[in-house]
């Protein structure tokens, strides 16, 4: 028998109709009927299942344990779609034998590129030798070869004679300079006076050094300043007029107790603006003492469209005690907010301006696993 099954029967010994039980574990008919089907798509995961299985065998006077054991059990049985494998990865062609043999093959030498061959004058005669008997063009005139050979030299001695005076040129003007750059400092220089004229040999006069002005110093980091999740004392239902009108109270610390049998919800509503009852509702999340926060991670639920603002603030007196930090729109399941400073508070309010649509043509939000980063 499957979870679905021994929940519909168990349901019907107990003389319970589906709207019975929704009213009392306030959980949807929608999501009841679809888990006495075995449909668990509506519930949004398997912490959401099990905590429907908890609420629904406690109102119809069951043991729950049995139930979430099969649903597990059957979760685990469920067939898994295997991975296709992925692709070897082609090895490139420096990596192949043939590329590294390639690679380690030295060159040839050139006979040209050697020194003793190159200073003979029958290696130069060599590759002569070698074109006029490997081609078919016709042999080059020994005049005009003699003629190009002396061009060249006269040009190669032009070029010498041109650098060796570039060089002297710039020689000269770089010692003049620091002659002039050595008489322009020297303090013993003195001028030459006139005959029968002894003048005193003027001091130079002090220069006066400019003041520096100190930079301000960076304060060191403390080096206990590491990011972890930061333990909440005790969350509460926060509305327009504080902590006296938040929606369901009494759920609120489900919102961040491991492993909760529900998450917080809020009431439902027949219009995303909460029929025009109130302007918004929230969660308020007490972190016991002033901390330094970094980031808050929460898990709403499957559907998505909820406007929430990011608070925080030292005083849970009311709604404007709080400062918004930042914001997301149109958001559900998991949402991670990333503050752009740290902000030093003691309050963080999840504060809903706009509900999600809960799967039955109602508006309502939850809230579960709620986490908040930082320091102490």
């Amino acid at each position: 028998m499957t979870v679905g099954e021994a929940l519909a029967e168990a349901r019907y010994r107990a003389g319970l109709t589906v709207d019975e039980v929704s009213e009392r574990t306030r959980i949807r008919e929608a999501v009841i009927r679809g888990i006495e089907q075995d449909d668990y798509d509506a519930c949004g995961g398997d912490l959401y299942v099990r905590g429907y299985v908890r609420a629904i065998a406690g109102a119809i006077g069951i043991d729950a344990q049995p139930l979430i054991r099969e649903y597990d059990q059957r979760q685990v049985d469920a067939p898994q779609t295997p991975k296709a494998p992925e692709a070897a990865e082609t090895p490139e062609a420096a990596d192949t034998p043939e590329a590294a043999e390639t690679l380690e093959t030295p060159e040839t030498p050139e006979a040209a590129d050697t020194p003793e061959a190159a200073d003979t004058p029958e290696a130069a005669a060599a590759p002569a030798i070698a074109e006029s008997t490997a081609s078919t063009a016709p042999t080059e005139n020994p005049a005009r070869g003699r003629t190009q050979r002396r061009v060249a030299a006269i040009a190669v001695l032009a070029l010498a004679v041109v650098g060796a005076a570039v060089g002297l040129v710039a020689s000269g003007l770089n010692h003049h300079a620091q002659a002039k750059n050595t008489t322009a400092s020297s303090p013993t220089l003195q001028r030459t006076a006139a005959p029968g004229t002894a003048k005193p040999a003027t001091a130079p006069t002090p220069t006066k050094p400019k003041p520096v002005k100190a930079q301000p110093k960076t304060p060191p980091v403390a080096a206990g300043a590491r990011i972890r999740a930061l333990p909440i004392k005790l969350a509460a239902a926060f509305g327009t007029d504080g902590l006296v009108d938040g929606d369901n109270p009494q759920i609120a610390m489900y919102a961040i107790t491991p492993g909760a049998p529900l998450p917080w919800e809020s009431q439902w509503y027949v219009t995303p603006e909460f029929g025009m009852l109130k302007t918004g509702t929230g969660l308020l999340l007490d972190m016991g003492r002033r901390v330094t926060v970094t980031s808050v991670r929460i898990q709403l639920g499957p559907y998505a469209g909820a406007d929430l603002q990011l608070r925080v603030g030292n005083s849970a007196a009311a709604l404007s005690s709080f400062k918004v930090v930042t914001h997301a729109n149109g958001v559900g399941g998991a949402v991670r907010f990333r503050l752009r400073s740290p902000r030093t508070a003691r309050y963080v309010l999840l504060w809903f301006t706009l509900l999600p649509p809960n799967g039955v043509g109602q508006y309502q939000v939850s809230v579960a696993r709620a986490v908040v980063s930082g320091h102490p």
